[in-house]
């Protein structure tokens, strides 16, 4: 059988930039791209505006197309504009064939200048391709290209299943903070067999944080008490578009009305609130929370307009509220997940 070398079949390697060289030489590579001389008497040299914060490995999928890695590449390129890193960024190889050459790489460098006056960052990136025979090392091959004492964030982006993400756990195992988006997985974070679960942070999630405080701002006018008395369900309905941030949302508002109940009752553990979503092409967000004693609330979150309906009727209080919300972009949502949740 004819070996493939592990840059055949990859297009995510090849689409992505870069100047290839051989893996013993990258960091070399890559301290000289930064010895440059400056561009002009009086400036600085690129060297002076490396600052790297954090280590940000990004994992590519086979369910990864080629312009998907493109973007999400350029997007992580963004945050290191603000948040200095080196990224890693990781490409198997589609060829299960593919065993020749088993590690490839190539190194990227980019400085961004401000608006203000000597206001400029510089990123920079090694791009890994890989075949599955280098699977299993390939964290050992990965550890010596990450800045030491720093930490370590693990973006695994577009994998066919969490059985076959579960089998890094050396990355899991190794990291500070693992980053996925529920919006395109076809996993939730509780199907990965990961040791520390409370590492996985998704980004679905992240994006609501101003959905959440607009929720919490509101509820916060009435009692615990009268906030969980006789609730029987809720139910959620939104467009596909919205799903993945609804079911995150829907993950939190249980976990939220469960402390409610432990605070009214500290004797026994409070009972779960069923939960419900249904999708409709046609829906503007919603959630609806239904009493068995007259009490009302609903929640009505219109991304597209910018603008959270909340209303409710509790405990026989009413009160109603407009609030202005956001899904955040993909910079803010991103340092959300590691910093910040």
């Amino acid at each position: 059988m004819v070996e493939c070398l592990a840059t055949e079949h990859n297009e995510i390697y090849r689409g992505l930039p870069g100047l290839e060289v051989p893996v013993g030489e990258a960091l070399v590579s890559l301290s000289n791209m930064w010895d440059a001389p400056a561009a002009s008497e009086g400036s600085r040299a690129p060297s002076e505006f490396r600052a790297s914060r954090m280590n940000f490995i990004l994992h590519f999928g086979f369910e990864a197309s080629t312009e998907e890695s493109k973007k999400l590449f350029q997007s992580v390129i963004s945050f290191s504009r603000r948040y200095p890193c080196r990224i890693i960024a990781l490409c198997p190889s589609r060829d299960k064939n593919a065993t020749g050459q088993g590690i490839v790489c190539k190194i990227f460098s980019e400085c961004y200048i401000g608006e203000g006056q000597g206001d400029m960052s510089c990123c920079e990136a090694i791009v890994f391709g890989y075949t599955l025979k280098e699977k299993k090392y390939l964290e050992d091959q990965i550890s010596i290209f990450l800045e030491s004492d720093l930490p370590t964030y693990y973006w695994p982006y577009r994998f066919d299943s969490p059985e076959n993400l579960s089998d890094y756990q050396s990355f899991f195992k190794n990291v500070n903070r693992v980053v996925i988006d529920t919006a395109s997985e076809k996993y939730q974070p509780h199907m990965l067999d990961i040791a520390e679960p409370e590492k996985v942070y998704d980004l679905a999630f992240a994006r609501t944080l101003s959905a959440r405080q607009s929720i919490g701002q509101f509820f916060s006018v009435f009692s615990a008490e009268d906030i969980v008395d006789e609730l029987n369900r809720i139910e959620i309905v939104t467009s596909v578009d919205h799903e993945a941030e609804m079911v995150v949302l829907s993950n939190w508002i249980q976990s939220v009305l469960e402390d409610c109940g432990n605070c009214v009752d500290k004797t026994k553990p409070a009972e779960s609130i069923s939960c419900s979503l249904s999708v409709d092409p046609q829906s503007v967000p919603t959630l609806r929370f239904l009493y068995g004693n007259g009490s009302s609330a609903e929640c009505v979150l219109d991304f597209k307009s910018g603008v959270a309906h909340l209303r409710a009727n509790i405990g026989g209080d009413e009160c109603a509220m407009n609030a202005a919300i956001h899904l955040l972009n993909p910079d803010d949502a991103l340092a959300e997940s590691l910093f910040f949740g």
